[in-house]
């Protein structure tokens, strides 16, 4: 493009260059993702190139988000086996020898409309008889007796609000003034010891798992510190380049980042195996108890959140000692 100079009156014509590349936004994106990428992979090539402190590194975290995880998921299972995972309580109404099925089932049907009853269900004398032949050294005894001396019975579930002591045993005392009913029985103590305890765990796995928490944050952060200090010349070289804090603590973050989420993968593997082979054993148990009893794992959402957990708790201890250690590396 020519242009005139009015001062010495000579036509110049400025050289072809080369342009810089356009500033837009798909542009600065591209580039952030390119970066990134570069950075995610050199830091999984640091942590190849030392082996064996890396696989130490991730051994112990794994371990320490295991523990939290493998005690919330026999809590779940504890109170799953003794039912109390639907909050639910149980009241028996044994009935008189000479209520009749019609009257029984009519009588359940009743006591469904309660105030405070979730359901009812009638077991005739004939059904709890042949729930009781099924079982081993049951059938020779209920054999040999002249007439059935089972009574009728009525199971209650009581509904989540009535779970506490005055409220129960008011159901229960309407439930004996009833002509056909013989005997009420509620296993509301029973459920409250077992709720304590399991709540019990629960806070313990609660305190658990903070503890282990700030645990693997402390020892992705010291693992970083000492990555820092090993690097500290070349960080040193790329802050007299114009590197700033934040570029320089990328590659750091990515390494806290890396160590949680390995350490988060490989307790979820323990966690599996763990499952497998407890399965096996509560088989042979069950077989002999001849009844099923299956646990419980994760699960597909849990799963993710914990390696999810591991992963950010890894980037925040990265975080924590490379802002603190980066911020104090400043070229003299």
């Amino acid at each position: 493009m020519a242009k005139s100079n009015q001062k010495n009156g000579t036509r110049t014509r400025s050289r072809p260059g080369a342009s810089s590349p356009p500033n837009t936004l798909s542009s600065r994106l591209r580039a952030w993702r390119d970066n990134h990428s570069l950075v995610a992979g050199q830091s999984i090539q640091r942590l190849l190139s030392t082996p064996l402190s890396s696989a130490m590194t991730i051994l112990v975290l794994s371990i320490a988000i295991t523990l939290p995880a493998a005690l919330n998921i026999a809590i779940t299972n504890i109170a799953e086996l003794t039912g109390q995972a639907n909050d639910s309580v149980q009241m028996s109404l044994y009935l008189q020898k000479q209520v009749s099925d019609s009257k029984g089932q009519a009588l359940a049907t009743d006591i469904r409309s309660w105030e405070g009853v979730a359901s009812t269900d009638y077991i005739s004398p004939a059904t709890a008889r042949k729930s009781f032949e099924t079982m081993a050294g049951f059938e020779e005894i209920i054999a040999s007796l002249p007439e059935n001396p089972l009574p009728g019975v009525i199971s209650v579930t009581l509904s989540e609000h009535l779970l506490t002591t005055n409220s129960a045993e008011e159901l229960r005392e309407r439930a004996v003034k009833l002509e056909q009913v013989d005997i009420a029985k509620i296993d509301l103590a029973w459920l409250q010891k077992v709720r304590a305890i399991v709540d019990f765990g629960e806070q313990l796995a609660a305190g658990l798992t903070l503890l282990l928490s700030i645990g693997v944050v402390l020892v992705v952060g010291n693992t970083i510190k000492l990555s820092i200090d090993n690097r500290r010349e070349e960080i040193i070289v790329t802050k007299l380049v114009g590197a700033t804090n934040a570029f320089v603590r990328r590659p750091f973050l990515y390494m806290g980042l890396w160590f949680g989420l390995i350490g988060a993968i490989i307790a979820l593997v323990l966690l599996t195996l763990a499952k497998f082979a407890l399965t096996n054993s509560l088989d042979a148990l069950s077989e002999l108890y001849g009844s099923a009893i299956s646990l419980k794992g994760l699960g597909l959402l849990n799963s993710l959140t914990l390696v999810l957990s591991g992963a950010m708790l890894g980037w925040l201890g990265a975080w924590l000692a490379s802002s603190q250690h980066i911020r104090a590396l400043e070229p003299r």
